[in-house]
């Protein structure tokens, strides 16, 4: 099996299809909706949840089977039919106008996968086997959701806040190592509970003030 390059993609705004209308068709419309790419539906049947969508006019729908030529500007697809010989013309189609497909699975078949990620705001964690073992993913998952909680979203947004008025007002590259490092390894998060949460953030600001003035 070949290596994935790991990496993030940016698809706010880029057209991305799925061919297939199922449960697992509907589950990849909604991410990447929640990451606001304009989505082309196609398949002659679809679930009550996309359906839904298509009502609410979030994502274009095309009522047919798949044809040659409908993933033409595409930035990526899903092919997620429960026909091997669609979604094998599927594949050839995406390869010869080199776009990025994932053919459901069928990890050999896929120029990407989606790992299995934690999200707190900003802050995302992605575990992948390269789809040799789904199950140990998950199994890591949950051991880092138990680390890394809800609240480090709001660490996240606190450290981004800081970094952004220690380029405007520490002019010195040393002194900004000095305090972000500072900041991330000396500042002990505990965070499991809303009001240390607040101490934690208080605390933050306060060493920020303090190193600024030095």
């Amino acid at each position: 099996m070949s290596l994935y390059y790991p990496m993030m993609l940016k698809i706010q705004g880029k057209f991305c299809t799925v061919i297939g209308g199922g449960e697992v068709a509907e589950r990849k419309v909604r991410t990447l909706l929640k990451y606001e790419a304009k989505v082309v539906l196609i398949s002659p049947k679809i679930t009550e949840g996309l359906q839904g969508l298509v009502e609410e006019k979030k994502i274009t729908y095309k009522k047919k089977y798949y044809e040659s030529g409908d993933l033409i500007g595409s930035y990526l697809v899903y092919a997620v039919t429960d026909d091997a010989a669609i979604n094998k013309k599927c594949e050839e189609e995406a390869k010869m106008h080199q776009i990025l497909i994932n053919v459901a699975d069928s990890p050999t078949a896929s120029d990407f996968i989606v790992p299995s990620s934690i999200e707190r705001g900003s802050l995302t964690i992605a575990i992948s086997t390269e789809g040799k073992s789904p199950m140990l993913s998950s199994k890591i998952k949950k051991e880092i959701e138990e680390i890394y909680t809800e609240g480090y979203e709001e660490i996240v947004d606190v450290l981004g806040e800081i970094r952004e008025r220690a380029l405007k007002e520490i002019p010195s590259i040393k002194d900004r190592r000095y305090l972000f490092r500072y900041l991330v390894h000396e500042v002990p998060y505990e965070i499991d509970s809303q009001q240390k949460l607040e101490a934690v953030k208080k605390e933050m600001w306060k060493v920020y003030e303090s190193l600024k003035r030095l």
